[in-house]
């Protein structure tokens, strides 16, 4: 899923056939170091053990830096995926993790959200806001839960689904700009209407 799904966005956003194919490369090996000893034995070393491996299998340095690059942000002050192979996996990782779990009932709650999947919102908002990449939300969302409901895996109805990821982005973009200082009434202006695109979102409440 997560690599069709990388795909599909380096070809909607016209990379070339090069880092298209980088893209693939590094979401198909994103997770192959988690069936190793040392992230078995050291799991904070998810990722930089996958760039680790890439780099003794001969990968190109693109496909490495992607493969760790794709954890990124991991809280809230990490730094950001600086590569546009390892900015496309990580958006197409954490959309896949919301959509499954919202997909099977899983749907943070108070303070309860084991699968942390607030900070994977939040991750895929801060980066389209860094980036200003050219892609909605309702288009990362339509794409994520498509693939469950293809692969029969979907146990909710759909658009229920999408419906409700859609306000949980929201309600993170209205989190993330009151931290940044943006007062409550114009967060609230902004959002009713055409709330899809969090850099459109940002450029209208700073204006």
């Amino acid at each position: 899923r997560i690599v069709d799904f990388a795909a599909f966005l380096a070809k909607n956003l016209k990379l070339s056939e090069e880092l298209q194919h980088s893209v693939q490369r590094a979401a198909w090996l994103a997770k192959a170091d988690l069936v190793t000893n040392m992230v078995y034995e050291f799991p904070e070393l998810q990722g930089i053990m996958g760039r680790e491996y890439a780099y003794l299998s001969n990968e190109p340095n693109e496909v490495a830096v992607g493969i760790f690059e794709h954890y990124l942000p991991r809280h809230a002050e990490d730094e950001l995926p600086q590569t546009m192979v390892g900015t496309i996996v990580s958006i197409a990782d954490k959309m896949d993790t919301i959509a499954g779990c919202f997909g099977i009932g899983i749907i943070p709650s108070g303070s309860q959200d084991p699968y942390a999947l607030r900070r994977q919102a939040q991750g895929i908002i801060y980066i389209l806001l860094e980036t200003e990449l050219d892609i909605s939300l309702q288009t990362l969302i339509d794409q994520a839960v498509n693939r469950y409901k293809s692969e029969g895996k979907l146990k909710r109805p759909e658009q229920e689904v999408k419906t409700e990821i859609l306000d949980f982005f929201i309600q993170r973009i209205r989190y993330i700009f009151t931290t940044k200082g943006i007062s409550a009434d114009i967060v609230e202006a902004v959002l009713a209407t055409n709330s899809e695109k969090p850099i459109e979102c940002w450029k209208r409440a700073n204006a």
